[in-house]
């Protein structure tokens, strides 16, 4: 659908909205009671539910209902939300996650994603896992909970910084019901943007019910090309959708299957060019300039069946996944450097050169685990768990004549470089809680966890003659395990503390027969301790909350993307510690008055060197802010009938960060990017049946940078990602 057609359905869901209302009415439950204390959150962090406030692990909870009045769909939007939590991006789709600033450069992930009881992206570091994260749309969510500090113990591989879980509404049992939403914005020195959401809860029968929701978007674009005459072409288009079957056939078993498919595709980048010493414009504020389009796309498909019995003394959940993970990126590779101060386009003797970039990912899931009943002595948990991966990685680079932008006639593919990677990961995990007295527990956990892997790579093309092909083994094991003491001071205080460890796999480096014998043809797990005290506590009968904790992170055996003897590969080498201080507080100071401050001081560096990528000791990890907090108030009154309004403000900031190690092209140093503001509003009116929100983003129209590269644009010059600018908008929402 067009944004014109979207905008259109703004003023028919106004028009429909009286006969939804009376359709759904008698199937509403009773509308919540007005309080002034603050909600209490259940979460599933220790795969089984638990108040939030009772779980001795830093957490961070955001609710669905507020992502939809927020409009915050994706990981920009409501990244500043969670303390500790920083992104490198250069454009939608290709996103690395950072908790505590667990980030070195690596091309594995730190921070899992699970979506539900489905761990979703690449375990293995040879498909690009760490910026391939799965950056799933907000709609039809209960929340998103972000776990910091490791997970090994029950998430296993790539959670050593922490975890992000996108928590899907289940069907309801017996319940008919619906909700559609509408909504158009204005970019600043961009284009329009629309999308239209929906979602039916459909009972079938008293045992069954299914729940479908969908969403479509035109996503606005703000970036211009002067010498293409292009504008806007950052712009793109998002839809997907979630299909979910419920059965409970008897009151102790319970069937779930979901399939959830999600898809974007972007004309091109945020990026603008910029004089990589100075970080000005080098071709004017939100331009770049390129010889062609750089389109990009992502698909994301998961396939999941999970049943849980309820045996009496004991539970059994069995997950069965499957999940998919395709992107493309076609990118103008001519102004590159090889090396300082040569372009492809000066190797290539006035030629260009694009790259397209595929990645094919196949990934097979089966966990079981036991779990006793909840009683006031000894809780324990038993599990096991398998995946298998299969990953395919293509990049195709071709010359280009220039200015022309097409390939070049005569001359054939430079380089054809094909990857084919196998990952197989079985774990045995248990953990078990001892209630030593009523105020004081004790939890344990740990994991064995152990892989396979073979990457097979081929080169063939002008730049690889004769073509070759060669496959490279590996194998590992590691053990992690957590302890975490807990002392209720009573009913609405309470102390923890928590040790845990976390470990991302090693795996194969796919290197030609004659690479040098120090190339390292394997490269070694790192792993992560989190030490970490905290308070969480409920006072002024449920109107203040406090979530805060202190945490020192060491991190050893780092894996970095190194140039060994003129091979990339992946390689170990030094150490680094975080650590600092995060929290939530949400106060309501008065009737009707909500407000919420979230932040985190964390101080990351080397403790040793890492000369391989030009890392000294005593360097900041890499795009991790020391500062960061966000502050949210909303205020609503009454307005007429049972309608109210609501005024709300977020002010969000991000510290100065360094750069990736040796990215300078000056002294091969860390470049320092600059803090940023960025401020947000929203009005509207609402009851429990309709709402329309106006919605104001970055209204500074700040250019906070959220990637860098020193090169890629003409004239041996730089390219920064920036956030979006000021946007406004409206929506529309309908339930029923």
């Amino acid at each position: 659908m067009n944004s014109i057609f979207k905008l259109a359905m703004l003023a028919s869901l106004g028009a429909t909205a009286p006969f939804l209302s009376q359709q759904g009415r008698a199937a509403d439950a009773a509308a919540p009671v007005d309080s002034d204390a603050l909600t209490t959150i259940v979460v599933t962090a220790e795969k089984r539910e638990e108040k939030l406030k009772d779980v001795p692990m830093s957490i961070t909870a955001l609710g669905g209902n507020s992502l939809d009045k927020l409009q915050y769909r994706d990981f920009s939007d409501y990244a500043a939300m969670v303390p500790g939590l920083s992104l490198v991006s250069s454009q939608p789709g290709i996103t690395t996650l950072t908790l505590r600033g667990q980030n070195a450069g690596g091309v594995g992930s730190t921070v899992a994603v699970y979506i539900d009881e489905s761990p979703f992206g690449s375990s293995s570091a040879l498909l690009n896992g760490a910026i391939l994260s799965g950056d799933f749309d907000t709609w039809d969510l209960q929340r998103i909970e972000v776990l910091r500090g490791p997970q090994g113990t029950l998430y296993g591989a790539n959670s050593e910084g922490g975890l992000l879980k996108f928590v899907t509404a289940p069907p309801v049992l017996g319940t008919f019901s619906g909700a559609a939403e509408v909504s158009g914005e204005s970019v600043a020195h961009g284009g329009l943007g629309a999308d239209a959401r929906a979602m039916l809860n459909l009972p079938l029968g008293d045992k069954m019910a299914l729940r479908i929701s969908g969403f479509d978007q035109d996503v606005a674009g703000y970036i211009n090309d002067p010498v293409r005459h292009k504008l806007d072409e950052n712009d793109g288009h998002k839809y997907g959708g979630r299909l979910s079957l419920l059965a409970q056939p008897v009151d102790s078993l319970t069937i779930r299957l979901t399939a959830s498919s999600q898809e974007s595709k972007y004309n091109g980048t945020p990026e603008m060019d910029i004089d990589p010493v100075t970080l000005k414009p080098a071709s004017g504020d939100l331009n770049q300039e390129r010889f062609v389009n750089q389109p990009s796309s992502f698909q994301y498909k998961n396939y999941n069946a999970t049943i849980n019995w309820d045996a009496g003394p004991f539970s059994i959940l069995s997950t069965t996944t499957y999940g998919i993970l395709n992107s493309d990126l076609f990118t103008d590779d001519t102004n590159i450097q090889l090396v300082p101060g040569t372009t492809f386009q000066d190797a290539l003797g006035g030629l260009g050169a694009t790259l397209d970039n595929l990645v094919d990912l196949n990934k097979f899931t089966q966990e079981v685990r036991v779990s006793s009943a909840a009683n006031n002595f000894l809780e324990w948990q038993v599990g096991g768990y398998f995946t298998r991966e299969t990953g395919h990685l293509f990049q195709h680079l071709v010359a280009m004549d220039v200015p022309a932008g097409t390939p070049t006639v005569g001359i054939p593919v430079l380089e054809f470089a094909v990857l084919d990677s196998i990952y197989k990961e079985t774990s045995g995990f248990g953990n078990v809680t001892v209630h030593i007295i009523p105020q004081f527990d004790i939890q344990a956990g740990g994991r064995y966890s152990k892989n396979e892997q073979v990457a097979t790579e081929s080169l063939s093309g002008l730049l690889a003659t004769p073509p070759i092909s060669f496959s490279t083994p590996s194998a590992g094991h590691v053990w992690t395990y957590s302890a975490a003491p807990r002392w209720h001071i009573d009913a609405n205080n309470m102390l923890y503390f928590r040790w845990a460890t976390g470990f991302r796999p090693g795996g194969p480096n796919a290197l030609p027969p004659g690479a040098p014998p120090d190339v390292p043809r394997q490269f070694g797990a790192d792993r992560t301790s989190n030490f970490e005290l905290g308070i969480k506590s409920t006072l002024l009968n449920g109107r203040l909350s406090i979530d805060a904790a202190l945490f020192h992170v060491d991190w050893t055996n780092i894996q970095l993307l190194e140039i060994v003897d003129a091979n990339g590969v992946n390689g170990n080498g030094g150490k680094a510690r975080s650590q600092g201080i995060e929290w939530t507080l949400g106060y309501v100071p008065v009737h009707d008055l909500t407000l919420q401050w979230t932040a985190a001081y964390t101080d990351a560096k080397l403790t040793t060197a890492a000369p391989a990528v030009h890392g000294a000791t005593g360097d900041p990890l890499p795009y991790a802010p020391k500062y960061g907090t966000s502050f949210d108030g909303e205020y609503d009154l009454p307005a007429f009938a049972d309608y109210k309004y609501f005024l709300g403000a977020t002010w969000s900031y991000v510290g100065t960060r360094k750069t990736d190690f040796g990215s300078d092209p000056t002294a091969l140093t860390q470049k320092s990017l600059p803090s940023y503001n960025t401020f947000g509003t929203r009005v509207g009116l609402e009851n429990d049946r309709y709402s329309v929100t106006f919605y104001a983003k970055n209204l500074g129209d700040s250019r906070g940078i959220t990637n860098y590269v020193s090169s890629g644009a003409p004239g041996l010059n730089g390219q920064i990602a920036v956030i979006q600018p000021r946007t406004l908008g409206v929506t529309l929402s309908a339930k029923f």
